[in-house]
């Protein structure tokens, strides 16, 4: 037996780990990385359904509003205080567009689709060492 080999019965702290344990765990890695960006993607999705629904809310506000705004007008050439009805009215649409389209901007300002998992791959990566 030679000086530098070591007995095949003891484990030294400097074997590199086996070729299948290391795919083994970045098959799992892997695995819960899509699994994540995949939870992350239908997130994104829900909140764009959700908003696109509020900007159509918004824009129906705007019309109604818009809407009123001309009988308002056609009622001014009318007599009196009928007016003052329909501008409310107007006024009230036109407070609820701006709500919507507020609750609307406000969701598409929210993070980006998968930072949370670039996130988790970059402290993967930070752990592996460096590349």
């Amino acid at each position: 037996m030679s000086e530098g080999a070591a007995p095949a019965d003891s484990t030294s702290p400097e074997r590199p780990p086996s070729l299948p344990g290391l795919l083994a765990a970045a098959l799992g890695a892997l695995r819960t990385r899509l699994e994540l960006a995949g939870v992350e993607l239908e997130i994104h999705l829900i909140k764009l359904a959700r908003a696109l629904i509020w900007a159509v809310a918004a824009i129906l506000c705007a019309l109604l509003a818009l809407a009123f705004g001309i009988v308002a007008l056609i009622a001014a050439l009318w007599d009196s205080h009928r007016v003052l009805g329909l501008l409310g009215g107007g006024l009230v649409f036109a407070l609820l567009c701006a709500t919507c389209a507020y609750v609307g901007a406000r969701i598409f300002h929210r993070r980006g689709i998968l930072d949370d998992t670039l996130e988790q791959l970059d402290r993967d990566q930070r752990r592996a060492g460096p590349p």
